[in-house]
């Protein structure tokens, strides 16, 4: 490829979206250029026309719903926006592929992972059975999957794992071009590294260029040479990486950049002598498999003696990897998994109870999960969803629910215009206030907060943590706060603990945690977490 013809040419493309009488404009007049053996970065906020840009190089929106007023798409001197529907199916997946954001979802639950590779390769390239299988199993060794791994169905596979087999599938056929959408977003920052420093390496052996969409800038500025900001479907700026980090020239390039989760914890006003909530030695184990009558069982030990103590107006933050037992700590704690060991909430020792005797509780105890879209019903309104514990706890009229809706909901931001809209209607950021609305309303003691942010664009992240802060504040609240975001953890947990194979390998002040840490795992994950490139 010579320096005069870049790989990959997009001009003044728009894309728009018409159903019925609405016009959606999502992407206006952008323009970039990749080069061969390249990686361009397209970074903005969720809803900035990232994906619909990446997405329309390849020809996979919803036509003709989409369609796009102006532009080109050059791709090695050739508009893909004007080749026949047969041509542009031979490109993909053979000179263009891409790696989707959520592997689980990307990859068919039904077929062996093997078998989804296999059908890349025959798309393009068929070959005969034992050549097929040679190939299979050099992709996975090419992406640091063992072999034997091709017989196993996506759920069976770690997401680090799953992301590598996307990668492996991605490629097959060795493409000129890459395109990666999201490619670490849910991936621990160890985990995260690792597929960084694949992707890379990957890139250097095969020549491939590679364009990234991602809101995460630090994933940016380890592997992109150059970055395109969008914002509200426009490109905003660009310019090569080490320019745009030191110089940024847009207002909304620099509030990306200075979007990072930083201040302390809310001071804890007196710390009372008893533990709110405490453990000790609190294991989880689950059964493997099937077993015959009078069989020992075979056991996995989820969460191994954990001993955790946290006092009223205290964040209590836990990291570790996936897998490590951070979740199913806190559905321990919370009675929804099967535990021994001791666990004392408010002068209640709770490891006995049953469901039943957990439910006058369960107001002083609430959880906010990762995925709000999730977990709240697509047929509630807002109103409904946040009064739902009200009508379970406590005896008010209708007027007085309405009311402690609307103020929560002034609480948390957001209009209480909305409190009759579903959420679908809502972005992200906007729905995880919503999830944090129906837990503060029941002025809980403790909430236990489960990745919260993960899944939220870099600057929604500090807006939803400066809220949590203030409500803490307001409200006196405790959280245990579940991340695998080191930087976000620090910035709002008191104390903190690192979980490895279920267990708690360090604890304490999170200032020495992440000044002085001990372990070498905890190390481990500091440097993967805050290296500045790979």
């Amino acid at each position: 490829m010579s320096s005069a013809q870049p790989l990959l040419e997009v001009k003044q493309l728009s894309t728009d979206f018409i159903q019925g009488k609405n016009l959606t404009q999502a992407v206006t007049d952008v323009s970039f250029s990749l080069a061969a053996g390249e990686t361009l970065a397209i970074v903005g906020e969720s809803g900035s026309g990232k994906s619909v840009t990446a997405h329309s190089i390849l020809r996979l929106l919803p036509y003709p719903v989409a369609n796009h007023p102006s532009g080109q798409i050059l791709f090695n001197g050739k508009d893909l926006l004007g080749i026949n529907p047969k041509k542009m199916r031979s490109i993909r997946g053979n000179n263009i592929s891409m790696i989707f954001q959520e592997p689980l979802t990307a990859l068919n639950p039904l077929h062996k992972v093997g078998d989804q590779i296999a059908e890349v390769i025959t798309l393009h390239k068929p070959l005969r059975a034992e050549a097929l299988k040679q190939r299979v199993i050099e992709l996975l060794s090419q992406v640091d999957i063992a072999g034997d791994k091709a017989n196993a169905y996506p759920h069976e596979l770690s997401g680090g794992q799953r992301q590598r087999i996307m990668i492996a599938m991605a490629i097959a056929n060795e493409p000129e071009l890459l395109i990666a959408d999201e490619p670490t977003t849910a991936l621990d920052v160890t985990v995260q590294a690792q597929i960084l420093s694949l992707l890379k390496s990957i890139q250097r052996r095969m020549g491939m260029a590679i364009l990234l969409i991602t809101h995460d800038l630090s994933v940016v500025k380890k592997v992109a040479d150059k970055v395109v900001v969008m914002q509200q479907g426009k490109l905003v700026e660009q310019a090569d990486t080490p320019t745009l980090f030191s110089a940024p020239q847009h207002d909304y390039t620099q509030l990306l950049l200075n979007a990072e989760p930083s201040g302390d914890p809310v001071p804890v006003k007196q710390q009372a002598q008893q533990p709110l909530l405490e453990s000790q030695g609190l294991s989880v184990n689950f059964e493997l498999g099937k077993r015959w009558f009078f069989q020992q069982p075979k056991l996995f030990n989820a969460v191994k003696h954990a001993d955790i103590r946290i006092h009223s107006g205290q964040t209590l933050g836990i990291v570790g990897e996936s897998g490590s037992g951070k979740s199913t700590l806190a559905m321990a704690l919370l009675r929804m998994v099967d535990s021994q060991g001791a666990i004392n909430f408010l002068d209640h020792a709770i490891d006995q109870y049953d469901q039943t005797a957990m439910l006058p509780l369960r107001k002083d105890i609430q959880v906010v999960f990762q995925d709000p879209f999730g977990s709240l019903s697509p047929r509630l309104c807002i109103e409904d969803i946040i009064s739902e514990g009200l009508m379970v706890h406590q005896n008010l009229s209708p007027q007085a629910i309405e009311q402690k809706v609307i103020d929560m909901l002034q609480e948390v931001g957001l209009d209480p215009a909305i409190r009759h809209r579903y959420p679908h209607e809502f972005s992200g950021g906007q729905r995880q206030r919503i999830a944090i609305a129906r837990a503060v309303i029941l002025e809980p003691k403790l909430i236990i907060l489960d990745e919260p942010t993960s899944a939220l664009d870099r600057s929604i992240q500090v807006q939803v943590l400066d809220l949590l802060k203030n409500l803490q504040a307001n409200h006196q609240l405790s959280y245990i706060f579940i991340s695998h975001d080191l930087q976000v953890v620090r910035s709002i947990s008191h104390h903190t603990i690192v979980m490895k194979e279920g267990e708690i390998i360090e604890s304490g002040s999170s200032e020495a945690i992440f000044n002085r840490p001990q372990q070498s795992y905890t190390q481990k994950l500091l440097a993967a977490a805050l290296s500045p490139t790979l």
